[in-house]
């Protein structure tokens, strides 16, 4: 076998996260023999069901062939353990949370082995009563779904640190939930659940109330006792329990609307990039196997849905390698030929796969037998067969492909089951009832996100645009590298206009149009996902989920001046276009980010901002707060584009008036001047002053370190908006050391010197 030359990323992610080390931690295999492995232990099952030796050794050639070349690659998970003893080689799997303590730490114990195999785990927790509900068997009150949730984030944290694959998780509520509000807050707190995503499940229901009647109070429903609260929006968006809620047959003057509701999520999204919103009854609506119950929860990326217990393999194919070398087509007949390959290669993994971790798990997924056939390079292909993004023509390709995907993927798994049998749970499936059509397995098409396999086979990733020609890509612990999109120097070195010096100004920021000899009509097409309208990203994925057994992996990609009314609008056309779920990502919006674009710092002089004109009438808010120096009361007034000036009174104590004057003026001009309230809020929180400290021991109603700390509260308290106030999270000074205490699981907890107080 002939060794190929890869680029340092793709040998960087292989090196460390595929490849078999021994057991000093040294690299004993290559990509090609770590294909090899892979596609002589998939092809081995064939011969469970009759295939001669001579058969297995052709298919392990096919397989093999595929993987090598880039053509397709099964999840990471198989890759990495196919061959090895005992593997487990889906995944994604959906691990049940029950409203009973012996059955929360069972799926704690089934959550750690999944995630030591490599395997990534949704969960719901609709099922577990809300904050503050009795609990029968100790006549106490229980500590409510989010602390539960930290429990098994912080079971991953350790599981992880010595998997050889860091497992995703994927979070999910339903809108219905009493404790809704804390869920759709959970992840504003930085540190918050970094390594689960979220998602809210929104019932068709609620969307008709949103168009119909938005102004309604929100119903939520005890799924204990089934009973319904409406829930006052005096109420601390993170602290709140089940008795702050009320009758919804009483006054609800005051309460949460569906309006309310829906902006929180929309909010938070936008701020943060989650939650993501699921579209549940549109999954039920495909829910292959109804009889064995509803989906509840989906994988790490929202794109497989899964029942209790099952789990899943994908595998996607590569469509640029299918495109024709004059341009004007995809080689369908060859695309055929794989898609027939990929859905024997992932039944294959069905069978080859150890189930070890719980025996519930093996049941579940040798019943219904799902895969998840998808693609990636979709962008790329595009961009060599002429094609904009997110136009009219790239919409009817996309719906094209998908359509050309299901057909022969059904096709394989229906002549999978002549060969083999249907799958075992066949009988009470949509495929028996309504289709009348043998099937290997319930569902066959899933669109997944492929972030590392498209970096080994260099490629776009899944079904998005390409993110940028040129990028900085966090992997491998933090470690970064930036590169050039590989189709991108493929194409210029073919065609004479790419060489050392492009690839230097695309590195430091320069833009592809600077870049000399690159030919207008492919200039035309080498669009980035911020240069595609958000409508255009819906309707691709739109296009594509017509024709998918599963859901579709996409993510909207904003620019970071993105307005939330933006955020607003592509939620609602996403449920109008009959998506299942949506997710959407503001640039910079979040720390950590794994991939942003390499942009050139232009040397002119920073823009300078005029403060905007005071209106003669503003309206705002006075909050009181007690300091050292007495009350301090702050007056945040607001205009139509939000926070607009502050004016600060010291009380009768005394302080120094000319100080807060000053810092009330340079707020108030930072505010007018466009300046994000959370920036001033991050400058001013914890600010600690000698004379409130000195006072704190003897006045209780100090809950305040200085008036700075008191300013960056009132500031927190009055954006509202969904936006919690440090005041909720940080609720007092630890008595031993003097430092803030943090809320968790229902403790007051100071991470300084380990004190803690619970209750």
């Amino acid at each position: 076998m002939i060794m190929k030359k890869r680029d340092d990323l793709a040998t960087e992610v292989l090196k460390s996260r595929y490849l078999m080390k021994d057991i000093n931690g040294n690299i004993i295999e290559t990509p090609e023999l770590m294909y090899l492995r892979a596609a002589k232990f998939i092809a081995a099952v064939d011969k469970k069901y009759g295939a001669s030796e001579f058969e297995a050794e052709k298919l392990t050639l096919q397989f093999y062939k595929l993987m090598e070349e880039g053509i397709f690659l099964p999840n990471s998970t198989t890759l990495m353990n196919a061959g090895r003893e005992d593997a487990m080689l889906s995944a994604c799997f959906v691990i049940p949370v029950k409203d009973c303590i012996a059955d929360i730490f069972e799926a704690v114990r089934v959550t750690a082995l999944v995630q030591k195999g490599g395997g990534g785990t949704g969960f719901t927790f609709d099922n577990l009563r809300p904050t503050g509900d009795i609990v029968a068997s100790s006549g106490g009150t229980t500590s409510g779904p989010i602390s539960f949730w930290k429990v098994i984030a912080e079971t991953t944290n350790a599981i992880q640190q010595g998997a050889h694959r860091r497992g995703a998780n994927m979070a999910m509520m339903s809108i219905e939930h009493p404790d809704i509000m804390k869920f759709i807050c959970a992840k504003q707190q930085k540190d918050a659940f970094n390594n689960f995503n979220i998602s809210v499940k929104v019932t068709n229901g609620f969307m008709d109330s949103l168009r119909d009647t938005p102004g309604k109070a929100h119903v939520v429903i005890n799924p204990r006792n089934k009973k319904h609260y409406v829930i006052p929006k005096s109420i601390a968006l993170n602290s709140y329990t089940i008795r702050d809620l009320r009758n919804p047959d009483g006054n609800t003057a005051d309460c949460f609307t569906v309006q309310d509701v829906w902006d929180l999520i929309v909010n938070n999204a936008h701020a943060t990039g989650e939650p993501g919103i699921c579209f549940i009854d549109r999954i039920n609506q495909d829910n292959p196997t109804p009889a064995l119950g509803r989906l509840d929860t989906t994988n790490p990326c929202g794109e497989q849905p899964l029942l209790d217990y099952e789990s899943c393999n994908l595998g996607s194919i590569n469509v640029s390698k299918f495109v024709l070398s004059d341009g004007s087509d995809l080689d369908w007949k060859k695309l055929a030929e794989v898609i027939n390959l990929a859905v024997r290669f992932l039944d294959n993994v069905i069978d080859a796969s150890s189930y070890w971790p719980v025996e519930k798990i093996k049941e579940m997924t040798l019943g219904n037998r799902k895969i998840g056939l998808g693609v990636m390079g979709f962008a790329d292909a595009l961009i060599l067969l002429g094609i904009i993004y997110g136009n009219i023509e790239s919409i009817e390709f996309a719906r094209k492909l998908s359509a050309f995907l299901k057909e022969h993927a059904h096709n394989t798994s229906q002549q999978l089951a002549e060969e083999r049998g249907v799958f075992p749970n066949w009988k009470s499936s949509i495929w028996d009832s309504k289709y009348n059509r043998p099937m290997r397995n319930a569902s066959c098409t899933t669109i997944a996100p492929t972030g590392s396999i498209s970096i080994i086979a260099k490629c776009s990733s899944g079904i998005e645009p390409v993110f940028s020609f040129a990028y900085t890509r966090r992997v491998l612990d933090g470690e970064e590298f930036i590169q050039v999109h590989p189709l991108l120097e493929r194409l210029g070195k073919e065609h004479g206009w790419f060489d050392e010096k492009a690839k230097i100004m695309l590195l430091e920021g320069s833009k592809i149009f600077d870049i000399p000899g690159i030919p207008d009509d492919l200039l035309d097409t080498m669009i980035t996902a911020h240069e595609v309208a958000p409508d255009d990203h819906i309707k691709i994925q739109a296009a594509f989920q017509e024709n998918i057994d599963n859901a579709v992996s996409k993510t909207i990609n904003l620019t970071e001046e993105t307005d939330i009314t933006e955020v607003d609008k592509i939620f609602r056309y996403a449920y109008q276009m009959g998506c299942k779920g949506i997710t959407v990502f503001r640039d910079r919006s979040r720390d950590g980010q794994i991939i942003s674009a390499v942009n050139k710092q232009p040397d002119v002089p920073l823009e300078m901002h005029l403060p905007r004109a005071r209106p003669r009438i503003i309206k705002g808010t006075t909050i009181k707060a007690k300091t050292g120096c007495g009350s301090l009361f702050c007056t945040l007034n607001k205009d139509a584009k939000g926070l607009f000036e502050i004016f600060i009174n010291l009380g009768r104590a005394g302080g120094c008036p000319s100080q807060s004057e000053a810092t009330a003026r340079i707020l108030s001009i930072a505010l007018r001047s466009g300046i994000k309230p959370q920036i001033l809020i991050e400058q001013l929180k914890g600010i600690r002053c000698l004379s409130t400290m000195a006072r704190k021991s003897t006045n209780p109603e100090i809950d305040v370190l200085s008036c700075p700390d008191a300013i960056a509260r009132a500031l927190e308290e009055t954006l509202g908006d969904g936006f919690v106030s440090a005041a909720e999270i940080f609720i007092r000074v630890c008595p031993e050391c003097n430092s803030l205490l943090r809320k968790e699981a229902g403790c007051n907890v100071c991470d300084n010197c380990g004190f803690s107080k619970c209750g």
